[in-house]
C-alpha cells in the first residue's frame, strides 16, 4: 500500500520566513499542499540576532502553511545559510586491507569521512561534504568506484563548515516554535534542486541566489557542486540604500524597490516621478525614477562584482557554458538579467521553481526557490534513505546506501 509522506521545508531568511508543506505518495510526484510566509525581523546577515522575533516569524509562516495545507507540522527541514559558512577543498584517502582488493561501500564511506577531517576550532563544525570525483591507483575521474580492484581509494570533496553557535541559535528558535529539526540542507543546494536542470548542472552553471541579507553562489560542473560561497550582501541592503539616500521609511523604500526599482529604465523616463508616503503619514514625497534607479544600480553592480570575483576565485570561470541562473527574492529587479550579463560577462537566465502539483503560478516565483527546494531535497533523501544533499547525481548510487554516515556528515538530524 502506498505510504503518505509529508515534508515541511523552513527557509528562515533575513527579510522573510517561508514554510512549505509537501506531500508525496510512494512512486508519485510531490504535491505542494501549502505555503506560508511572514516578515523576518530577528536576523541579520542570515544569522539570528533576536530569538523572540525569529520565533514569531516561524510561528506565523508555519501557521499560514498549515492553514493552506490542512496539515499539522511537527518536523521541519531547515535551510542553512549566512556569512558564517566557509568552503574547503579537501582530499580523502584510504588504503584497502591486503586481503581486500575490491572497493566496497564501506571503503567509499571511509574515504569521504576522511575528507572531513579538518582542523577546526571548537566553534565550527562540518555542515556538508560533497564528493566531486573519486580515484584509484591508476584511474582518475572515477564515477563510481564500487567493484573496482584497487590498493587505495581517493576522493576530492567539497566540504562546507559553519559556526556551531549560529546553527544552534536557529535550531533553538525552531524548537521554541514547537517544532523539531528533521534535517539541515545548505540553502544554495536546495535552491539549485528547485531551479536547475540536470543539463545545466552537467554542462557547467553557476546559481546566484540573492536573498535579503546574503547572496549564495553555487557552481555546478559535471552534475556535481564544485564550489559554494556566500556574499554578505543582499536585497535588504538595496532597500536600506533607498531609505537613506531618498530619506524614506524602510517599508516605503521596500515597496518602492519592488514596484519601481530597475537597473534599466528608458532614457526618456529620467524626469518621471512617483509619489510615495513620507514619515508619519506626512505629505507625499516625489521620487524621480532616475534617482531611484541610480541607487539600485549602484548597489546591484557592487554585488555582482563581488559575485564575479567569487566565481573567478573558484578557478572555474571559463568552464561554465550554461552561464548564470539568477533566483531569490532579490533577483526581482527589472532589467537585472541583461544588467547581470553585462557585469558578469556571461549568459544569464532567471530561475524559478519548476512546475509541481499544487504549485500555482503565483508561487513559482524566485523568492520561493529555497523553500520548495528544501521539500524536494527532503523527499529525495527519504527515498534514498539518507541525506544526500549536494551529491552529484552520478555519485547518487554510491551515497544512497550510505544513509548513516551521510546523515551525520551532510545534514544531521538534530533531534
Amino acid at each position: 500500500m502506498s505510504r503518505n509522506r509529508t515534508f515541511v521545508g523552513l527557509d528562515v531568511g533575513t527579510t522573510k520566513t517561508c514554510a512549505v508543506i509537501g506531500q508525496e505518495y510512494r512512486g508519485a510526484q510531490l504535491h505542494i499542499l501549502g505555503v506560508g510566509t511572514a516578515p523576518s525581523y530577528g536576523l541579520k546577515g542570515g544569522q539570528v540576532v533576536d530569538v523572540v522575533l525569529t520565533v514569531k516569524a516561524i510561528d506565523e509562516a508555519i501557521y499560514r502553511a498549515e492553514k493552506a495545507a490542512r496539515v499539522r507540522a511537527s518536523h521541519v527541514i531547515t535551510g542553512i545559510a549566512g556569512g558564517h559558512l566557509q568552503s574547503h577543498s579537501q582530499r580523502g584517502e584510504v588504503h584497502l586491507p591486503p586481503n581486500e582488493r575490491e572497493v566496497r561501500e564501506r571503503h567509499v564511506g571511509a574515504v569521504v569521512r576522511g575528507a572531513t577531517l579538518l582542523s577546526l576550532s571548537e566553534d565550527r563544525e562540518v555542515v556538508a561534504v560533497i564528493p566531486k570525483t573519486f580515484a584509484t591507483d591508476h584511474l582518475t575521474d572515477v564515477l563510481d568506484p564500487r567493484g573496482l580492484t584497487a590498493r587505495r581509494l581517493l576522493v576530492e570533496a567539497h566540504v562546507i563548515t559553519g559556526a556551531t553557535n549560529a546553527m544552534a541559535n536557529l535550531e533553538h528558535c525552531v524548537n521554541q516554535a514547537g517544532l523539531s529539526t528533521q534535517g539541515r540542507v545548505l540553502q544554495p543546494l536546495a535552491s539549485a534542486r528547485a531551479c536547475l536542470t540536470s543539463e545545466q548542472r552537467r554542462e557547467g552553471v553557476v546559481l546566484i541566489d540573492i536573498g535579503g541579507g546574503t547572496t549564495d553562489v553555487a557552481l555546478f560542473v559535471d552534475d556535481a557542486c564544485w564550489h559554494i560561497a556566500v556574499v554578505p550582501m543582499g536585497g535588504a541592503l538595496v532597500t536600506a540604500d533607498i531609505a537613506r539616500g531618498l530619506r524614506l521609511p524602510t517599508k516605503v523604500a521596500e515597496a518602492l524597490k519592488v514596484e519601481h526599482g530597475t537597473v534599466a529604465f528608458p532614457p526618456d523616463d529620467h524626469d518621471a516621478t512617483v509619489a510615495v508616503p513620507g514619515f508619519d503619514h506626512g505629505a507625499p514625497v516625489s521620487v524621480r525614477h532616475r534617482d531611484l534607479s541610480e541607487v539600485v544600480m549602484a548597489r546591484m553592480e557592487e554585488l555582482l562584482h563581488l559575485v564575479r570575483d567569487e566565481i573567478a576565485r573558484s578557478g572555474y570561470y571559463d568552464i561554465l557554458p550554461a552561464g548564470v541562473v539568477l533566483t531569490g527574492g532579490g533577483s526581482r529587479v527589472a532589467g537585472l538579467r541583461t544588467f547581470a550579463s553585462d557585469v558578469l560577462d556571461m549568459p544569464v537566465t532567471m530561475g524559478q521553481p519548476r512546475a509541481l502539483w499544487g504549485l500555482g503560478e503565483n508561487l513559482r516565483a524566485p523568492e520561493f526557490s529555497t523553500g520548495i527546494g528544501l521539500v524536494l531535497t527532503a523527499a529525495a533523501a527519504e527515498e534514498a534513505d539518507g541525506w544526500v544533499s549536494g551529491a552529484s547525481r552520478r555519485h547518487q548510487g554510491v551515497l544512497d546506501r550510505l544513509g548513516g554516515w551521510m546523515r551525520s556528515v551532510v545534514s544531521p538530524a538534530t533531534r
